[in-house]
């Protein structure tokens, strides 16, 4: 998905209009007074909800399930600047009938939403999916332009797909219609620190910033403009500091790493940030692995930038790279509404090679994005995480760090929940 003009990190520009769920009013909480999430602009509530969707039977639930849930975009992110966690939803009370070639599939979701702070939030929300994932094409084709209209293309119309868009009538007979009971997130944080122990604990701090293009590359590709810019900056920020090239492969078309030094505890410490610039990660090849996975098994911070493809980069850098044991990682996908596109497969890896890691969070947290990002905010927005790891004697709360990043993008952090460094 390539923007020319607006130069969005995945998709289009979101409007807010009016808000339009069954009721409305403050979030149905038991515990008192408001909590706060490690995000600035955002309050995660939960949406917990019974659906129903029919699918081949030789799909797997999950999947097919997820595959529903991604019908919530185009409301939500167009009518209320907010997102979901569908990558991650809970899912439960899955039952299963077979009906001739397909399945019927009945559960519980309790979806994680991202909402904007400052905005009321709806006590009930009306979810509407289609019911039958088995027909897609023909739902798509039936509603593009009368709910919603498509801007990638009709195959993924569930990005733009909006129920209540001004004059959109969507048949029973086509959808599933439930209603959510909205509860705020119990599990939400503040004041929480990156691990900085951990991740000095091997003497260094080690980086890999990947960047994407905008367009096709050259001298006026957004993408290419700020992975210039990243690297002079990086180099900028440590005095002394040093900058080698590696030789280009098929996929990778600029590999710079800056080396350096930085005061930790008294003692001068090294400090190694590989910048990668490629076309896409989903598309890359072989040579992107052999030159990413050893520098992903070491890496104490790790920044994608560039289109999310829908999520098809976004989840394609969550299953690359070596996850070596106890190693704790930070993930930044700074990217399109990567909030609701990452799946769970980066703390699924991460819990298969540590015992002690039943969550597959305890060496790992991630910063994603609920809104669109900007390619013109790549560069400064990679460097505050970049900053605030090399500056381990003056800690910084993520909250601190989220500061310098655009608050229209909406970042929220997940996985900081178990973090237990303190200054």
């Amino acid at each position: 998905m390539r923007t020319k003009t607006l130069l969005l990190g995945c998709l289009a520009l979101l409007s807010t209009t009016a808000l339009a769920c069954s009721s409305e009013g403050p979030v149905d909480d038991s515990s008192d007074g408001e909590d706060a999430i490690t995000s600035n602009d955002a309050q995660i509530v939960d949406f917990t909800f019974k659906g129903e969707v029919l699918a081949p039977k030789g799909d797997e639930t999950r999947k097919a399930i997820v595959s529903q849930l991604f019908y919530t975009v185009g409301a939500l992110t167009t009518e209320h600047g907010a997102n979901g966690q569908i990558g991650r939803v809970e899912t439960g009370g899955v039952t299963e009938t077979v009906e001739g070639d397909n399945k019927r599939i009945k559960y519980t979701a309790k979806l994680p939403v991202a909402w904007p702070k400052g905005r009321s939030v709806p006590r009930t929300y009306s979810v509407v999916l289609p019911k039958d994932t088995t027909k897609l094409e023909a739902f798509n084709a039936k509603y593009d332009g009368k709910c919603g209209t498509n801007e990638y293309g009709r195959d993924v119309f569930w990005h733009d797909f909006n129920p209540i868009a001004a004059g959109c009538t969507v048949d029973d007979a086509d959808v599933t219609r439930s209603s959510a009971r909205v509860t705020k997130n119990k599990s939400v944080t503040t004041g929480k620190y990156p691990e900085y122990a951990k991740v000095w604990e091997d003497g260094a701090l080690n980086v890999v910033a990947i960047f994407g293009y905008s367009d096709s590359g050259g001298a006026s590709d957004a993408g290419e403009t700020e992975y210039n810019e990243f690297v002079a900056r990086s180099k900028a920020l440590f005095p002394g500091a040093t900058s080698s090239e590696t030789p280009v492969t098929a996929s990778i078309h600029k590999d710079i790493t800056v080396k350096a030094k930085v005061k930790v505890g008294g003692v001068m410490r090294d400090v190694s940030i590989t910048s990668l610039l490629i076309g896409t990660l989903y598309t890359s090849g072989a040579d992107f692995d052999a030159r990413y996975n050893p520098l992903s098994e070491k890496a104490d911070l790790v920044v994608y930038n560039g289109h999310s493809e829908l999520s098809k980069n976004t989840n394609a850098l969550a299953r690359k790279g070596v996850v070596a044991p106890k190693q704790y990682q930070m993930f930044f996908f700074d990217s399109c509404d990567t909030y609701a596109y990452l799946d769970t497969k980066l703390a699924d890896r991460r819990r298969e090679v540590n015992p002690d890691d039943t969550k597959g969070t305890k060496y790992l947290d991630v910063a994603t994005s609920v809104l669109p990002s900007y390619f013109s905010n790549y560069a400064a927005s990679s460097l505050s995480f970049v900053k605030a790891l090399s500056e381990r004697d003056t800690p910084k709360t993520y909250n601190q760090i989220m500061t310098e990043l655009p608050s229209d993008q909406v970042v929220v952090v997940t996985g900081e929940e178990d973090n237990t460094f303190k200054p």
